[in-house]
């Protein structure tokens, strides 16, 4: 099987997976869209006392949503009498934007005063300027016009200034920033545009870097329009970038680039180098030696185009690869340079040089857990067992994939080092009686999701440093469980490994485990991996629920319709992703990492990363992964297996398995004759 091409969009998943499975954490919860489609997870919330203004706020909600404009004036006394009920605000809000005038201007200021920085002001100043400009209300509009609430609104601004007096050399360099942007603006910045030419500030140079956003931006309608502001000696510019950006192979044409502005052009030919290499590495590294003997790059040019033909001859398995890591990975280079300079080092098994690529690597690379863990195969491999022994039991300490791993190559059993955050009943009670705590309590008592995470997200970041941790408790202790995960991973506090790994839905991950011979931990592991437990989580490609299904992968398993709705169902989408994990097993001869790695990229994708020739060991495999993101959820889920496993209180461990298998080559995958199911051979 000859190597595998890459496309182009791969270059945004290759860089360096750098960060230590508890450092993964963070940005699990921001990744997800929420959605209110009925109540499925089990809250164990505070004693509501609150049941009765409840009622009475959804009876005033839907009077301020369906009345007629002149109606809602009279609902004052409807609204005030829920004064000390938390979701109060929203009402004031309601109220506002269905009576927004000019003879309201006090309230809507009052309010955007009262409620500054608060999930309930998002998006109100936004509407009231929009309502102003609309009405040509300028002094108003100005008045209460805030930076950075977007293009249309900024020239807005900036034409009224110019109305009102205020001098043009004040206010036309600020139209830079607009012009500088790869999109078409809004129709009110035309005049602006007119003024800030008439003043000669459309110079060459300006419509030349906007050029360059907008191809970078694959906006290519809009150069042609900006080729024509170019004097006629430049316009070969603006033809150079609608060449390379209609095919990036042109970038060969000696015609398009007469170097008689090198920089410019050095910008284009930088450009489509990078584009090239991951569709025919050869041509662009012929390309780049060409330009690079006329001296027309700088440096960081070099290192951006070196690293681009590196890396599509490493993933693409080509023998060119060594000379090219070579002159990649120098004083510099992007980090992935080096990530991938030892992967491929380590998938040849040279061991050598992989300890002479770390040994060269910036202290703060060496001190890192991957690092320090290959360099200890390395060591071993060479048959220095001592040495590679001192590495090991010092990355055994520490918990995260690499830590857990190098336990079993010295046969000790992992660390979790659990410590478990110190429970102050006064400070959680105190963080319960927040307003922003009792505004989500509310949100999630009505089963509105968003609105009670955007809450949450804003308790998070105004509480003090020190109750962040209390926060995370008490959101354990309520059952909601990914916001647990998030404020202890805001605070800091890591060593807390019950809390941060929860047993959410115990007796659903045991029923449907069991009904599918899957393990439980790995059930659980891939749950907290994808959702953190949040059973209304959609991605931004649709996957939806606890197991981030996506509905056809829950139609494919179940074979009957599955409807989005179904997903948000905690019983349901365990049944789907744990029936789907039994798919993948037999799929894969029950090797896990496939598994896990055909969860988050597909099967048919990793089929295509097996290796070509011999078996890998499983720790290289995986290291060697393409994509950034399936590498990181691999390592993940590995990890939080294990935790899993001793969360449950189970002797299994999983990682003397990852330090033994090997990964099958290509040959080793059939067919079987009657299923038709990809197969690979006994381990």
């Amino acid at each position: 099987m000859s190597g595998f091409h890459i496309s182009s969009w791969l270059e945004q998943h290759l860089s360096v997976n750098k960060n230590s499975i508890v450092s993964v954490l963070v940005s699990l919860v921001g990744a997800f869209f929420c959605s209110a489609a009925g109540a499925t997870q089990h809250l164990t919330l505070p004693t509501d006392i609150f049941e009765k203004e409840r009622a009475r706020y959804l009876e005033v909600e839907k009077k301020l949503q369906t009345y007629s404009t002149r109606s809602v004036q009279h609902l004052d006394n409807d609204i005030h009498e829920l004064a000390n009920y938390p979701l109060y605000p929203y009402l004031l809000r309601l109220k506002l934007e269905r009576t927004m005038s000019l003879k309201t201007k006090r309230d809507v200021e009052q309010f955007l005063n009262d409620f500054s920085g608060q999930p309930v002001s998002y998006g109100v100043r936004y509407k009231w300027l929009n309502y102003l400009a609309k009405n040509n209300f300028r002094d108003t509009f100005l008045a209460s016009y805030r930076p950075g609430m977007g293009a249309r609104l900024t020239c807005i601004a900036l034409n009224y200034r110019l109305k009102e007096g205020e001098d043009e050399k004040v206010i036309l360099p600020e139209v830079d920033a607009l012009w500088l942007n790869g999109q078409s603006q809004p129709d009110e910045c035309d005049p602006l545009f007119a003024k800030w030419k008439k003043a000669g500030l459309m110079t060459s140079e300006m419509v030349i870097k906007r050029i360059e956003i907008a191809a970078k931006e694959g906006n290519r309608g809009i150069i042609s329009y900006l080729k024509r502001q170019l004097p006629r000696e430049q316009q070969y510019l603006a033809d150079a970038w609608l060449s390379v950006t209609r095919d990036a192979s042109r970038v060969s044409k000696s015609a398009l680039f007469p170097l008689k502005s090198t920089a410019h052009e050095a910008e284009v030919i930088v450009w489509a180098i990078k584009k090239l290499a991951w569709r025919n590495p050869d041509l662009a590294a012929k390309v780049f030696t060409r330009y690079h003997a006329k001296n027309v790059f700088s440096k960081a040019q070099l290192h951006d185009m070196k690293r681009a033909i590196a890396l599509s001859y490493t993933l693409d398995r080509l023998p060119q690869a060594d000379h090219w890591l070579e002159l990649a990975d120098v004083d510099g280079a992007s980090e992935d340079v080096k990530f991938w300079h030892i992967s491929h080092l380590l998938r040849k098994k040279q061991w050598q040089q992989v300890i002479d690529v770390i040994d060269n690597a910036p202290d703060e690379l060496r001190r890192e857990e991957s690092y320090r863990y290959w360099k200890a195969r390395a060591l071993e491999a060479l048959g220095q067992t001592m040495q590679a022994t001192v590495l090991y039991k010092a990355l055994a300490q520490e918990r995260h994939y690499y830590g857990f791993m190098a336990s079993a190559q010295i046969g000790e059993i992992p660390s979790l080092a659990h410590a478990p955050a110190p429970r102050d009943t006064a400070a959680i009670a105190s963080v319960a009686k927040t307003p922003a705590t009792m505004r989500a309590v509310e949100f999630f008592r009505l089963d509105r999701a968003t609105e009670a995470r955007r809450e949450w997200f804003y308790l998070l970041s105004h509480l003090p440093e020190s109750k962040v941790t209390d926060a995370g408790i008490l959101a354990y202790e309520w059952g909601l469980y990914d916001q647990a995960i998030t404020s202890f991973a805001q605070s800091g506090y890591w060593d807390d490994v019950e809390r941060r790994f929860p047993l959410a839905f115990s007796d659903v991950f045991s029923e449907k485990s069991q009904a599918y011979s899957i393990s439980k931990s790995l059930a659980m592991a891939i749950a907290r991996r994808e959702s953190s437990f949040r059973s209304d989580a959609i991605s931004s490609v649709g996957a939806t629920g606890l197991m981030q299904l996506m509905p056809g992968t829950a139609q494919y398993v179940a074979k009957r319709k599955v409807s989005r709705n179904t997903l948000f169902k905690v019983d349901d989408n365990v049944e789907y992703g744990v029936q789907y994990l039994r798919y993948l097993m037999d799929k894969l001869n029950n090797n896990p990492v496939l598994v896990s790695a055909s969860y988050n990229a597909g099967w048919r994708k990793v089929l295509e990363w097996l290796p070509e020739n011999d078996a890998l060991p499983v720790d290289i495999w995986i290291e060697n992964i393409p994509y950034k993101e399936t590498r990181a959820y691999v390592k993940a889920v590995m990890a939080y297996q294990h935790i899993y496993d001793q969360q449950l209180g189970g002797e299994d461990n999983i990682f003397p398995q990852l330090t033994q298998d090997v990964i099958p080559s290509v040959d080793a995958v059939s067919t079987h004759p009657v299923t038709g199911l990809i197969q690979l051979a006994p381990r």
